[in-house]
């Protein structure tokens, strides 16, 4: 069955509403819950998609977009070329299968756009809406493994727990995203979206107290930094709406000085205890990895590799926490090559959302700056899901560059 691209985005939206209220960003196993999940994504993708951008056939579409063959092109590099490296090195299938999956998301805009841009704009809200919800849904489990210790935000770092919800991109987004949201709202008018923009900001500020206690340092700054690059976009549009929210926020800082003062602290003490995190110890453990020969350097040690990881107290493990020293270890420097062609190949659609809709923009490349950057979230679904709504927004607003912002979506 082939779906509109209203029904993929629906089945995405299916997706993230499992992923959020009973997976995990990084699932230690595949249950039923996560095989819906894929069951789900499989019907966004449907099968003729895929099996294009894997047998390469899709460089033999009409107008293709350059982003899109540069995708199709690196993507066929990654896969095959490491996934040949691992089988012959030896690695557990198992192995290798839990980095394969974690690429595909990586690449999901290359699956995803071309079915999603036939649409009219409601599989990229739909898409939207998922993200948040996914967000709001961890951010939501985080404080119920808390007890709901609201009052322990600013007074003490809370663990982040065994499952690491509040690393899933997706909280960031929400973060972000519903303010933004619910500003769109305010601005248009009326006393109903008045009150849904209010609605908007519960979970808001659910999603950046979660963040807050655990003292998530880089999403904090970027969330900070993403809602004070909007405001000249905000007062050209609405002037008085900014006000209020100025005044507003000064309400906030009187009652809740204590406790901002607090998270604060905690960050500066975080910083101090743990700095890094040993990410730059880690860079040079892949460094010296894949010095040992040309080959190594060349190609990586493969998909299912396994490596000596001082991040962690030097246990052996498939994974590190930055997406360029995890690449260049896995597939080497070719590898990074590809890697670096397909994110350089995404950057314009970036930055054609950010002059046409700042508000959804810095509500995606938040999220994603964190996960590229310094994270391990670059391997969840919903950091590939960001990408794909990155992409599709912004040939939205290229059709239709008279939109205002997120609440216009």
């Amino acid at each position: 069955m082939d779906l509109t691209a209203t029904g993929r985005g629906a089945a995405l939206f299916g997706a993230l509403a499992l992923y959020g209220m009973l997976s995990a960003p990084a699932p230690a196993e595949v249950r039923v819950v996560e095989a819906g999940i894929g069951a789900l994504l499989l019907a966004a993708l449907g099968w003729r998609r895929p099996c294009a951008v894997v047998s390469g056939h899709a460089l033999r579409a009409p107008a293709l977009p350059g982003w899109e063959a540069v995708g199709v092109l690196s993507f066929a590099w990654l896969l095959w070329a490491p996934l040949v490296r691992g089988l012959t090195l030896g690695w557990e299938p198992a192995a290798v299968l839990r980095d394969v999956v974690p690429l595909g998301y990586l690449f999901l805009p290359v699956l995803l756009v071309p079915l999603l841009r036939r649409g009219d704009g409601r599989a990229e809200r739909l898409l939207a809406a998922g993200l948040a919800l996914a967000g709001v849904l961890f951010a939501l489990r985080w404080w119920r493994q808390a007890e709901w210790g609201f009052g322990a935000v600013g007074v003490r770092a809370m663990a982040d727990g065994l499952r690491y919800f509040l690393n899933a991109p997706s909280v960031l987004f929400a973060a972000v995203a519903l303010p933004m949201a619910a500003l769109g709202l305010a601005a248009r008018g009326g006393w109903a979206r008045r009150l849904g923009a209010g609605v908007l900001l519960v979970p808001a500020a659910l999603c950046l107290g979660a963040l807050a206690g655990a003292v998530h340092r880089m999403a904090l700054g970027l969330a900070l930094i993403g809602f004070l690059v909007t405001v000249p976009w905000w007062w050209r549009r609405a002037p008085r709406m900014v006000l209020v929210m100025a005044a507003l926020s000064g309400v906030a800082l009187l009652l809740l000085g204590d406790t901002l003062a607090g998270a604060l602290a905690q960050v500066a003490e975080k910083n101090r205890l743990a700095g890094t995190n040993a990410r730059i110890e880690e860079a040079a453990a892949v460094l010296e990895q894949v010095g040992r020969s040309a080959e190594a350097f060349l190609f990586g040690d493969g998909w299912g590799a396994l490596i000596a990881n001082p991040a962690v107290g030097g246990w052996r493990v498939a994974y590190t926490h930055t997406l360029a020293s995890y690449t260049l270890f896995k597939t080497g420097a070719l590898g990074l090559m590809a890697l670096a062609a397909y994110l350089a190949a995404l950057a314009p659609s970036a930055w054609r959302l950010l002059r046409s809709d700042p508000p959804l923009a810095v509500s995606v490349l938040a999220p994603l700056a964190m996960a590229l950057g310094a994270h391990t979230s670059f391997k969840y679904l919903d950091c590939g899901l960001l990408l794909t709504l990155m992409v599709v927004a912004s040939e939205k607003t290229r059709e239709a560059p008279s939109r205002n912002g997120f609440a216009d979506a």
